[in-house]
């Protein structure tokens, strides 16, 4: 019985502010932009464009309508530009996943170029560069016993 009294008294209390967890200007602004032509986000403009807008906004919540019927009045009204970002549909799912895209066969060409780069080098062979220092070294020796030679004139 008491567990009972306790939910009914925390559904009260919860009650009044589920009720006004209905939709507010600012959830609304976020994602439209303004239409003075500055290019900022609705919820970041101060002109008397942009009061004029949140004004609408909240007139049309009083009258009852929720964040998505706002948004698609203004999309009626002024077209997909003001949204402040592109819809998740269509043609315009590209905008969301041509940047992931681009930056995934980037990092995959930059992996298999390095990996590659990598095998290109070959170690060098100790007992052909010992060789080719004797080599060297005999035909050096021969030079500066022909060079020695020559001083004696």
């Amino acid at each position: 019985m008491k567990n009972k009294i306790l939910i009914i008294v925390f559904i009260l209390m919860i009650a009044p502010s589920l009720a006004f967890a209905g939709t507010n200007v600012s959830e609304v602004e976020n994602n439209l932009m303004c239409t003075c032509g500055c290019s900022m986000a609705l919820y970041s403009c101060e002109c008397s464009t942009a009061d004029k807008m949140r004004a609408k906004i909240e007139s049309m919540i009083n009258q009852g309508k929720d964040k998505d019927q706002i948004i698609a009045s203004f999309v009626n009204l002024y077209g997909e530009k003001i949204l402040s970002a592109p819809t998740k549909k269509g043609f315009n799912l590209t905008a969301w996943i041509t940047p992931f895209l681009v930056i995934g066969i980037v990092g995959l060409i930059l992996y298999k170029s390095i990996k590659r780069w990598k095998e290109k080098k070959p170690l060098p062979n100790v007992i052909e560069s010992q060789e080719l220092h004797q080599e060297y070294g005999d035909k050096l020796k021969k030079e500066l016993d022909n060079f020695n030679d020559g001083d004696d004139i």
